[in-house]
């Protein structure tokens, strides 16, 4: 009977201490399985998609101050394949930055051109800091994921902005004054002024025809090729930078001078509206507008 009760002993010890042990290893069992799923997470980044144009070069230029917020862009980085050039205008100690902060966007789409015109990349995507505004029918990383650069090459300058008609349509007068002297005057003739002064057949350097009108999507983001903004000479570029440095308007205005007028500059046509469903196709590759 002793021997009995002894055993019975024994073995309610025996299965104390293993539910004390259970108890004991299960949250340490736990913190292992944790820290391994960590380490192997850590120590394998999720893989950069395979770019698409592996023999493209493509430059992604984005106008920036110390305000701003660009916290999307390491996460569009990763889904792109995209160089990153960051301009921060209200900085003169940043990497990359500009003699004024002037012209808002346009002097840094202009500062970024002179000092890369011999090396530039097959296709530069120029772009505001934010990650989605009005204007955009698309996040920016939509935007650099999907942006298609054949297109660009292409076309040889594509807006992201897909409308179905014209939009921000202005007329010209005709109506013109000295590009340093352009305070006061109408926005056409600002326009008109700039337009009549450095927009010229680069070919044979004479000035061309002012157009009666022009229109193209808004605003101050698009892509070109390396050719079209080759097709004017460094002087040309510089001349504009050196008339936004100087000009005593402001900047909202000196740069919507250049934001209504970039399509011209890389060659398009004085009214380019591209049907909406045609640049769908040849900007994103999306709905089955005709390319050509």
């Amino acid at each position: 009977m002793a021997g009995l009760l002894s055993a019975e002993v024994k073995m309610l010890k025996s299965r104390r201490v293993q539910r004390l042990l259970s108890f004991a290893l299960k949250p340490l069992l736990a913190a292992l399985f944790v820290s391994l799923i960590f380490y192997l997470t850590r120590s394998s980044p999720p893989k950069k998609p395979i770019d698409p144009y592996p023999h493209l070069t493509k430059s992604l230029v984005i106008a920036a101050t110390t305000s701003s917020n660009l916290t999307w862009l390491p996460g569009a980085l990763a889904s792109s394949h995209w160089t990153p050039h960051v301009y921060t205008t209200d900085s003169p100690n940043a990497a990359l930055t500009v003699p004024v902060n002037k012209g808002n966007e346009a002097m840094v789409y202009l500062s970024y051109i002179i000092d890369n015109y011999d090396s530039l990349p097959d296709v530069v995507f120029f772009h505001h800091d934010h990650s989605q505004a009005w204007h955009q029918q698309f996040s920016s990383a939509y935007e650099l994921t999907h942006l298609n650069p054949v297109s660009v090459l292409k076309h040889g300058y594509l807006s992201p902005r897909c409308l179905p008609g014209c939009e921000n349509v202005i007329e010209l007068s005709g109506d013109v004054a000295p590009v340093l002297d352009l305070k006061g005057a109408s926005r056409d003739v600002q326009i008109a002024s700039v337009l009549r002064e450095f927009l010229r057949d680069e070919k044979i350097g004479m000035r061309l025809e002012l157009p009666e009108k022009i229109a193209a999507p808004c605003c101050a983001q698009f892509a070109v090729s390396r050719d079209a903004i080759r097709a004017r000479g460094h002087e040309t570029w510089m001349g504009l930078r050196d008339w936004l440095i100087a000009t005593e308007l402001d900047s909202r205005s000196s740069g919507r001078v250049l934001e209504y007028t970039w399509h011209l500059w890389f060659g398009k046509e004085a009214v380019h509206c591209p049907a909406e469903e045609r640049c769908l196709n040849d900007v994103y590759g999306v709905g089955n507008g005709s390319g050509s």
